[in-house]
C-alpha cells in the first residue's frame, strides 16, 4: 500500500510524535509498504528538500495540513497513518480533516479523539457507566471563580495529596502532586498555562498500571514501576526510568476485570481501532481509571507495542492490524 506518516506536528508532545513516526514509517518499509512521512508544519517544498523546521512554520501550525491534503501525494494514497500526539493531531481536529478528504486512516473518528482527549467529559462518562474513577473537581478559567474559591472547593471535597492536570492534554504534560496546602495555588497555575480548564483529583496510592485496546478487544494488562512517584514526563521518554512488567503479576479474576472495564470505557468514549486506558489499582486491589489515550505513542518506551508482544504480537503485525481496522472502519 502507498501509506503517508503523519508526524511532528506543533503540540507539547512534537519530539515524542516525531521517534513514533519515524518508528512507524522503517517498520512499514520493512513490511513492503511505500512510505511517506510528512511533518504537518513543513510545506511540500520544505517536505521535498528534506529542510529544518523553522519557529515560523512551527507557529503556523497544523493549518499547514489542509495545504498538503491537496497535494497529489495524499490524492494517491490508500492510507494515513496519523503519529501526532497530543494538541490537534489527537483531540479530532486533525481526524476531521481527514475524514473531510476522504482518507482512512488509524484509530478513533474526530468523535472518539475529541471525547477522549477531554478528562472532564471522560470522567463524567466514566461515572455514568459505573467505572470507577479517583474523586475529582474541575475548573474553567472563563467562570468566575477566583483560585481562593478554587482552593476552598478542592479541600472541602478532596483530601491530600491531589493530583493537579490539564484537562486537555497528554504525557503528564502540567500535571503536578500536590501534598501540601501552600502549594496548590502554583499547581492549578502551572496547569493553567496548558488548558483554560484544569482538573484536580485525589491521588491513588498503589500500582500504575495500562491497558491496551486492539480491534475491540483487551490485550494483556502492563504495570508499570516508574522511579518517580507517578509515571510522568521523564519516565515515559527516558531511558532506564521504569520498569515495565507485561503481562502485570495480578490474579485471573482481577486482571478479567480491569479488562472488561477497560474495553467498556473504550466503546462508552466511542472509541475504535486501538487505544490505551490508563488506571491505578490501590493497595486493596481497587482500580481506578484515569484516562484513556486515542492515539497511543508507538516508540521503543511505548506500552501499546508492550502489550502487544505480550499476547504475542510482534511490533510489525501490529501495525498491519491497526492499518486493517481503519481501512475497516471505512469512515
Amino acid at each position: 500500500m502507498n501509506i503517508i506518516v503523519l508526524k511532528g506536528g506543533i503540540s507539547s508532545e512534537r519530539e515524542v510524535s516525531l521517534v513514533s513516526g519515524k518508528i512507524i514509517a522503517d517498520t512499514l518499509r520493512e513490511n513492503q509498504h511505500q512510505v511517506t512521512e510528512i511533518d504537518t508544519v513543513l510545506p511540500m517544498e520544505q517536505l521535498e528538500k528534506k529542510l529544518d523546521t523553522t519557529e515560523n512554520h512551527l507557529r503556523r501550525g497544523n493549518s499547514n495540513l489542509l495545504k498538503l491534503l491537496h497535494h497529489d501525494l495524499f490524492r494517491n494514497c490508500d492510507f494515513v497513518f496519523n503519529a501526532l500526539h497530543g494538541g490537534e493531531g489527537e483531540n479530532g481536529e486533525v481526524q476531521s480533516l481527514l475524514m473531510m478528504h476522504g482518507m482512512k486512516f488509524n484509530g478513533s473518528d474526530s468523535t472518539g479523539c475529541a471525547i477522549s482527549m477531554d478528562k472532564i467529559i471522560s470522567k463524567l462518562i466514566f461515572e455514568r457507566y459505573n467505572i470507577p474513577t479517583p474523586k475529582w473537581e474541575h475548573f474553567n478559567r472563563g467562570k468566575e471563580e477566583t483560585i481562593e474559591e478554587m482552593v476552598r472547593d478542592i479541600e472541602k471535597n478532596l483530601a491530600y495529596p491531589v493530583v493537579v492536570k490539564p484537562a486537555n492534554e497528554g504525557s503528564t504534560v502540567g500535571l503536578t502532586i500536590v501534598n501540601q496546602p501552600e502549594k496548590l495555588t502554583d499547581a492549578i497555575h502551572f496547569s493553567r498555562k496548558f488548558s483554560k480548564e484544569v482538573l484536580v483529583e485525589e491521588f491513588i496510592p498503589g500500582r500504575e498500571l495500562t491497558v491496551a485496546l486492539l480491534d475491540n478487544r483487551a490485550l494483556p494488562v502492563v504495570e508499570i514501576i516508574p522511579k518517580h512517584q507517578i509515571y510522568d514526563y521523564e519516565c515515559k521518554y527516558a531511558d532506564g526510568m521504569s520498569e515495565y512488567l507485561s503481562p502485570a503479576p495480578l490474579p485471573q479474576e482481577l486482571t478479567r476485570r480491569i479488562q472488561a472495564y477497560s474495553l467498556l470505557g473504550f466503546k462508552a468514549l466511542k472509541c475504535s481501532g486501538y487505544g490505551r486506558m490508563d488506571l491505578r489499582l490501590s493497595p486493596d486491589n481497587k482500580p481506578y481509571f484515569l484516562e484513556l489515550n486515542a492515539l497511543p505513542g508507538m516508540t521503543s518506551h511505548s506500552l501499546v507495542p508492550k502489550a502487544a508482544k505480550a499476547a504475542g504480537i510482534p511490533f510489525s503485525e501490529l501495525l498491519e492490524i491497526i492499518i486493517e481496522t481503519g481501512l475497516r472502519n471505512g469512515r
